[in-house]
């Protein structure tokens, strides 16, 4: 395409344009700014970085310097995503729970949608007793909660599975009873089962709300560290 087409362009899909392509590796974001002076200018502007898409974007690890002043640029700016990896990155490798929380919560209220249903997950998580009760329900449609699972599952693993978690966090999962061993709710004795298909593919019988949530937070917690990425920022 050439550039006088490029000028037909409208600024808003320059804008998207420039964002894939920050996505998908750094270096080709450097070399359209210098191609083309619309994106030069989209991406001088502090909006770009406010609204750049970083969830799923490469690791680019043969470009870590560009990537730390990329995302350092975008977290500055109050990126809900970029506020978002750098809480998950302090709570689960850097052991930083409370901080990690306040940024995860920070970002739901700028209308991250993962983060709004992290910050509950985890809320309903951490609300569990010695009982295996559950006191902090979140206000999510089962709609909602199937799509945010559906999307960690299948979408957001980075690889970077083998660093060591949070105890505090380990300690949760003994006390949050496997829902496909737990027979204890009074919708256990139901005869006729109800049979729900979650998002990693497992079978399982639920009847009330009680035994959904502890579904769907045993799920989450078993899978959303595995979503963490590293954060190549020193700031």
């Amino acid at each position: 395409m050439s550039n006088f087409n490029l000028e037909s362009v409208p600024p808003s899909i320059i804008h998207k344009i420039l964002s894939k392509v920050a996505t998908n590796h750094i270096r080709d974001f450097g070399s359209a700014r210098i191609a083309f002076s619309g994106f030069n200018q989209i991406g001088r502007d502090d909006y770009f970085y406010q609204s750049a898409n970083l969830i799923g974007s490469n690791d680019w690890i043969d470009e870590v310097n560009a990537v730390r002043t990329f995302r350092l640029r975008c977290y500055q700016a109050g990126n809900p995503e970029a506020i978002y990896l750098r809480g998950m990155h302090e709570f689960f490798q850097l052991h930083l729970l409370d901080e990690g929380r306040e940024k995860t919560h920070l970002a739901a209220e700028r209308g991250l949608e993962l983060a709004k249903f992290v910050d509950g997950m985890l809320n309903l998580a951490f609300s569990v007793d010695d009982g295996g009760l559950f006191h902090k329900y979140p206000n999510f449609s089962r709609e909602f909660v199937h799509r945010m699972n559906c999307m960690i599952q299948t979408e957001l693993p980075s690889g970077h599975w083998g660093y060591d978690k949070p105890q505090e966090f380990m300690s949760l999962l003994e006390r949050i009873k496997n829902p496909i061993f737990s027979n204890d709710c009074w919708c256990s004795a139901i005869e006729e089962p109800v049979f729900v298909v979650s998002y990693n593919g497992s079978r399982t019988q639920w009847k009330c709300d009680r035994c959904f949530w502890q579904c769907e937070v045993w799920d989450f917690c078993n899978e959303i560290h595995l979503t963490v990425a590293n954060w190549p920022i020193e700031d």
